[in-house]
């Protein structure tokens, strides 16, 4: 009789042998570089190596971190780059501002008909402890680097983290779940200890499958202190696209300028006769003959957490200047037509702003942003208009003002001109019960450093 045990015997040990080989492979392809703890000494100590810490002003590199193009995503910060299921262009979405903890990388949308679908990239912050590469720990890092000797309170005792769960590159794990039509794709991994989640909705199913066949060739990068992207041999990645930091402002610079308030140090103003005057600013603005200044009337924050975050990030990037207005009839609730002055701290906000007429496309972005703050109403249009040596951005829209006594709001048209200068954003509401009475209020003129008075009239004509 045939003998089937040796031969089982020497099939199974083959077997073995070429599954400790393609996993040796595998731990092969998969694993980044470890740090040379010699090199890890002088990240700390920067004198060793002769070369500069960074300084202080400088920021972090933030979870937020990426390259985009129309058709590639790649997150500079997770290492981590796909081929994007639709184009950015027309399909690019902004986000409220994250919870503390959390992160926007990407978001995109589209509607076609009865066809939909959306792709979300976002990442949770690590447990307290095994947070190494926070802005906040390297932000704290770089204080301790550049003051050596110093105990840093901001550095808090590190737990161990074994170097497996920092040195391999990582892979998405993946459930769908659908109703009917309507499909749920979650793709999730754990990246330098975060959880970064790819979120993709549709009831389309060729968008569907053109988003799996994405998240099935993601590439993995190494990823360097510096922001560098390199091959597991070390070669560097060069990603399509220009530098990108989400689809929101990121979630490190919202708690700066929560803790900071860096628009409580915008200087007030003064008025008298008739004129504002705002010095630090090298601002003045005549205003419309007769009017009266109107006293603060502080903005209603949200109920909502996520808009009340917000409500508090725009509050802290903001100074109001000054509000004015016309005098309202005896017995009547409804404050008339109005002007609000506010100067805006742009980089607070991650906020580009136009460089020329042509630029629409960050015009309809600092529209969108505006839109998304909640406190400038609704925009319905925009437009770039130069006077006197300024660009102008120009909006129209509506404004809900809540009276006093009134739990409903009234809605109100407004324009808003909106101008950057001495590294501030300069932005004018004005306000009227009706389009009617916007387009016949009287405006004021306003005058930058050495210009030539510019009439709001002008604007409020420009942008029909």
């Amino acid at each position: 009789m045939f003998n089937s045990r040796p031969a089982a015997h020497v099939f199974s040990r083959a077997l073995l042998y070429a599954l400790l080989y393609l996993f040796a492979a595998g731990a092969v392809y998969a694993q980044c570089p470890v740090p040379d703890p010699t090199d890890a000494d002088v990240s700390v100590h920067p004198e060793l190596s002769g070369k500069p810490a960074k300084a202080l002003s400088e920021e972090p590199l933030l979870p937020e971190a990426g390259f985009l193009s129309n058709t590639r995503y790649t997150s500079q910060f997770f290492g981590f780059g796909l081929d994007l299921p639709l184009t950015v262009e027309d399909h690019e979405i902004m986000m409220p501002v994250m919870p503390e903890r959390e992160h926007a990388l990407l978001s995109l949308q589209y509607e076609n008909g009865q066809h939909r679908g959306y792709i979300t990239i976002t990442a949770l912050d690590p447990k307290p402890g095994f947070d190494l590469k926070t802005p906040e720990q390297q932000e704290a890092q770089t204080r301790t680097v550049t003051q050596p000797g110093v105990a840093n309170p901001d550095v808090l005792p590190q737990l161990p983290v074994p170097d497996y769960m920092l040195s391999k590159l990582p892979r998405f794990h993946y459930a769908l779940r659908h109703e009917g039509k309507n499909y749920l794709a979650e793709y999730w991994a754990p990246i330098q200890n975060y959880k970064v989640k790819v979120v993709i909705g549709t009831n389309d199913k060729d968008f569907l499958g053109k988003a799996r066949a994405a998240m099935q060739d993601v590439k993995f990068y190494c990823t360097q202190d510096d922001g560098t992207l390199t091959d597991i041999e070390g070669n560097e990645i060069k990603p399509k696209g220009e530098p990108y930091h989400g689809p929101t402002v990121p979630t490190f610079r919202v708690n700066r300028a929560l803790r900071d308030q860096p628009g409580k140090t915008i200087a007030a103003g003064e008025v008298n006769n008739g004129v504002y005057r705002n010095q630090s600013i090298g601002l003045r603005y005549d205003l419309p003959a007769q009017w009266r200044v109107l006293p603060p009337k502080p903005d209603n924050p949200p109920v909502d957490p996520i808009a009340q975050r917000e409500f508090s990030f725009l509050q802290a990037c903001t100074q109001t200047l000054l509000r004015v207005g016309q005098a309202t009839q005896p017995g009547q609730s409804q404050e008339g037509a109005a002007i609000v002055l506010r100067a805006l701290d742009p980089n607070c906000l991650s906020l580009h702003t136009p460089t020329s007429l042509s630029d629409k496309h960050t015009l309809d972005e600092v529209g969108a942003s505006l839109e998304q703050l909640g406190t400038f109403g609704e925009v319905a249009t925009d437009q770039l208009v130069a006077l006197s040596g300024h660009l102008f951005m120009v909006f129209s829209g509506t404004y809900d003002d809540a009276a006093h006594d009134e739990d409903l709001p009234v809605r109100m048209s407004q324009s808003i001109f909106a101008t950057r200068y001495n590294k501030l954003l300069l932005v004018w509401c004005l306000r009227a019960p009706n389009s009617t009475a916007l387009e016949a209020m009287p405006t004021g003129s306003i005058t930058l450093g050495d210009s030539a008075p510019i009439e709001l009239r002008q604007l409020l004509r420009a942008k029909k």
